[in-house]
């Protein structure tokens, strides 16, 4: 019975991304975003349960590599494109739909890339066992977490300044662009997985923790966006300039 502990906690954490499209579908992007980082939790719980219980299987790393597909691959993208459609003033109607303009259908379907990159960069996670202090890319958890975010923000009237700028259909595209962009490409990244804790290397990771924890008492589940941006502004100063993964 043990064995399957991890995968049971795998299988909630797909569970989680089916209600949040669920959520999304019937319009409630609030609750669609808490099902993303209620994932987020079980993601790390089975990580955890299969080293702690020793319960590793080729089913369980597959299971997982699925289930985060739709937990941070879909359940996002289902989310931008509500998120684009109301920016667009699209009602959905397939009626309208026909008559849009070429430049109009490709930024409401552009958080298809989304789940392109993340399927693809959960493949070559699968395939590449060099990825065990570091990552090759940015974590498809971090992408999903970072648009779960999202609606979160456009909610706050304390950010408005972060509101009116990602209320624009332009900055949204560009945001996707450039996530699906790190997402399948060969950028390292370093890992909050810390195994010595007095190796320097690690300091990046511990002023990521150290930030990360302020902002989210202060912001609460809103600061996941900054510390998002933030991850992936110190992982490409400590790639480029440091030579580090």
């Amino acid at each position: 019975m043990i064995k399957h502990v991890p995968n049971t906690i795998t299988t909630l954490n797909l569970l989680s991304g089916i209600f949040s499209i669920f959520f999304s579908i019937v319009g409630n992007p609030t609750l669609a975003a808490y099902m993303i980082f209620m994932a987020a939790v079980f993601d790390f719980l089975d990580g955890f349960a299969a080293r702690t219980l020793n319960a590793y299987s080729e089913l369980g790393k597959q299971l997982d590599s699925l289930a985060d597909l739709v937990s941070f691959g879909l359940a996002p993208s289902v989310i931008l494109f509500s998120q684009m459609a109301h920016i667009l003033e699209i009602s959905l109607s397939w009626e309208e739909i026909q008559e849009l303009s070429i430049s109009k259908i490709l930024l409401l379907v552009s958080p298809a890339l989304i789940v392109i990159a993340s399927a693809i960069r959960l493949a070559k996670f699968n395939i590449d066992e060099k990825q065990t202090d570091h990552f090759i890319g940015l974590p498809t958890p971090a992408s999903g977490l970072l648009f779960a975010s999202l609606p979160l923000i456009m909610q706050s009237e304390s950010l408005a300044f972060l509101t009116d700028l990602l209320n624009s259909s332009l900055t949204l595209f560009l945001l996707i662009i450039s996530i699906s962009f790190l997402m399948v490409s060969t950028i390292p990244m370093f890992s909050l997985k810390i195994k010595n804790l007095k190796d320097p290397a690690n300091i990046p990771a511990y002023l990521l923790i150290l930030i990360s924890l302020v902002l989210l008492i202060l912001f609460y589940l809103k600061a996941v966006f900054a510390i998002i941006i933030l991850y992936i502004f110190m992982a490409l100063i400590n790639s480029i300039f440091l030579n580090k993964p």
